[in-house]
């Protein structure tokens, strides 16, 4: 069976405001009783506290008929998510300057997002030059396939929920104004 996660990330949120943001989504979810206040250990997969679900988690999906999800693990710190809900195929990737698109399987393209990932993990900083029209390209500022990856400063990652609807999803953007977001859906 699995475990299964669906994260809303924010993909331009700086370091510095990440827990204000956060802070806002938070007590939005819990006045509408979709989480409760206190993050906890052991309502998420692995040792990150998590809000558990409210009274009224249901407001959050589109089916609520199957049990009751798990909890929120709020990052606000420095993190990369992934989603491995795609069609199978090649994951692309595409310049957010001139539009063009690399596979990500290309051996060539591959080893310069590894290192540039690698780079970003360890400093919060990244360019890459894009193979088509080689001007450098913050990591972050990559898009992903189906949100493939997502290098952020803030993410709201759920537990064993059903399926986030996408009203749900776009009030919790609403909360991140001019911000882009991505939505990561995953199995462990």
């Amino acid at each position: 069976m699995g475990d299964t996660f669906q994260t809303i990330a924010d993909r331009t949120a700086t370091p510095e405001e990440a827990p204000r943001l956060a802070r806002a989504v938070v007590d939005w979810l819990v006045t509408e009783g979709i989480v409760l206040a206190g993050a906890e250990p052991g309502w998420a997969l692995g040792d990150d506290p998590a809000h558990p679900p409210g009274p009224h988690w249901q407001k959050a999906v589109d089916d609520a008929r199957w049990g009751a999800p798990e909890g929120v693990a709020v990052y606000t710190e420095r993190h990369v998510f992934y989603s491995n809900f795609h069609d199978g195929g090649p994951v692309a990737v595409t310049c957010p300057r001139c539009g063009a698109g690399v596979d990500s399987d290309d051996k060539a393209p591959a080893a310069l997002f590894s290192t540039a990932m690698d780079a970003w993990r360890a400093t919060g900083e990244a360019d890459i030059a894009c193979p088509a029209c080689a001007e450098p390209v913050p990591l972050t500022d990559w898009d992903w396939t189906d949100d493939h990856l997502a290098f952020v400063h803030l993410g709201f990652q759920f537990w064993n929920w059903p399926w986030l609807s996408e009203e749900f999803r776009a009030r919790v953007a609403e909360f991140l104004p001019g911000h882009r977001t991505a939505f990561l859906p995953g199995k462990v």
